[in-house]
């Protein structure tokens, strides 16, 4: 397990969110039609282009998000304060045609962030929780627009893998429990951080 440097709750409340290019399931009630732009949820892309509006879409029982550029997507509605969770079960992909806008891209790392202020904003800030498909994890502060490391990528076998001959998906559940003696951070139900 890694220890994290200082880390504590958020003050206040926090903006919840996914950091990934895949899949993401959650209980969270949907609005929207399948294969569409949900409304309600806010993006900010990595890269700015209309070619990556294309990428985010409702499928029930979840959303997709394509490969392409990273980015952030929230729905603004999400608020939590105090000791609270927040988790994500995550499917990637076998790798697909690379000419398909909906391919997989295996190297591209995902996660989901928490703590979210000014996300529209120059700096937006945030704490990130991240895995490759390498068997890595990272988590890093987003803040004053630098990033800083906190858990640099570090290997972990609870990160289920995926190799590029697979026929089907590979899931994995991110959480993160925030208490009031620290902050918690789990991949397949074990504790990494």
């Amino acid at each position: 397990m890694t220890h994290l440097p200082a880390l504590r709750p958020p003050a206040g409340t926090a903006a919840l969110g996914l950091v990934l290019n895949f899949f993401a399931a959650s209980a969270a009630p949907q609005s929207g039609h399948n294969l569409e732009r949900p409304a309600h949820w806010k993006v900010r892309y990595d890269e700015r282009g209309s070619a990556a509006e294309r990428r985010f879409v409702v499928m029930r029982p979840g959303w997709h998000l394509f490969a392409g550029p990273g980015g952030l997507f929230w729905n603004p509605g999400s608020f939590a304060s105090g000791a609270y969770g927040v988790s994500s079960t995550v499917f990637l992909f076998p790798e697909g045609d690379p000419d398909q806008s909906g391919s997989t891209r295996l190297d591209s790392p995902y996660g989901l962030f928490l703590g979210g202020k000014d996300l529209e904003g120059a700096t937006p800030a945030y704490l990130a929780f991240e895995i490759r498909n390498d068997g890595r994890f990272r988590i890093t502060e987003h803040a004053d627009g630098a990033t800083r490391e906190l858990v640099p990528w570090t290997a972990s076998d609870a990160v289920a893998t995926m190799d590029k001959d697979a026929a089907g998906p590979r899931k994995n559940l991110l959480g993160v429990d925030i208490r009031e003696d620290g902050t918690v951070f789990r991949i397949n139900d074990v504790e990494v951080a």
